[in-house]
């Protein structure tokens, strides 16, 4: 019964993850006209900003898709990683268009253009619709991979608040520089958003220790355990941002049997599990063996 209603709750993160490509990927092409005629570089870098959201949204619905794939002979640790490549590719994407949206917005602060602000007005209103909408579907969501989407999303609803605000002031007052800097105040949000992601990507695909597991802990609840006289030579890394792989070595006492060493390891994957690390090796020695490495 739970497996069922697991299985239903994916299902729907799935189609509203769907239905947010859809709404971004549209709403990306009607800001690259809106940005055409109404000749403003902020519409445009905001148009970037969706565009790669759109692609965040697509690699993210099929990251869901394969990250319930079981591990087969050719992935051994399962299909989770194809998240991080495409969270890899979408990065690189946003980075060369925010540089290039940022070069267009300088070589304007010397000679503003005017722009419509009629139009970008129109833009924001629709903007903040449409972002709105998706963000309170995603809202519903139960995985951190749809709950990060839907913060992405509440990010992009504040740009479009920016717009809105600056479209107001141009109705009143021809300062179109205006323009210009919204859309480097925007790049520089997004090029800070895609530093920190690109950063934790590399760090995962380096096989960093991950910062979320909390190593002094996880071998402080082990140790309360009866037969577990240290623990030693832990490594860990990665899987994606949320499952993570550690091994180490157990020591215990001398004379103990298999059958204590069976329980024992049930009981230490269970630990293992509440932290989030799903994939284990434990070797376990006697406490007469010399420790190798530490």
């Amino acid at each position: 019964m739970s497996h069922d209603h697991s299985h239903n709750q994916s299902l729907k993160g799935d189609k509203d993850i769907l239905l947010a490509f859809s709404l971004n990927a549209i709403f990306s092409v009607i800001e690259l006209v809106g940005g055409y005629l109404t000749n403003s570089v902020a519409i445009y870098s905001d148009a970037l900003h969706d565009f790669g959201d759109s692609l965040a949204l697509l690699f993210s619905y099929f990251a869901e898709k394969l990250s319930n794939k079981e591990e087969d002979s050719k992935f051994t640790f399962g299909y989770r990683r194809f998240s991080m490549l495409s969270a890899l590719i979408n990065g690189l994407i946003l980075l060369s268009g925010s540089v290039f949206v940022m070069y267009e917005a300088f070589q304007r602060l010397g000679s503003p253009e005017p722009v419509k602000p009629e139009g970008m007005l129109g833009l924001a209103i629709l903007g903040i619709i449409v972002n709105s909408f998706a963000a309170y579907r995603l809202s519903k969501g139960s995985s951190l991979n749809t709950k990060m989407i839907m913060y992405h999303l509440l990010e992009d609803l504040l740009g479009w608040v920016a717009v809105l605000v600056v479209s107001i002031i141009l109705l009143f007052k021809p300062w179109y520089i205006l323009d210009s800097v919204l859309s480097i105040v925007i790049s520089i949000v997004i090029l800070r958003g895609v530093y920190k992601n690109l950063k934790k990507v590399g760090l995962i695909f380096l096989q960093k220790f991950p910062e979320e597991l909390d190593l002094s802990r996880i071998k402080k609840e082990i140790r309360s355990f009866d037969l577990v006289n240290d623990i030693h030579a832990a490594k860990g890394w990665s899987i994606d941002s949320e499952t993570f792989y550690l091994r180490f070595h157990v020591k215990v006492p001398q004379d103990t049997i298999m059958k204590e060493v069976d329980a024992l390891k049930d009981e230490v994957k269970g630990i293992l599990d509440s932290h989030n690390v799903k994939y284990s090796t434990i070797e376990f020695e006697s406490s007469a063996c010399n420790e190798g490495d530490s």
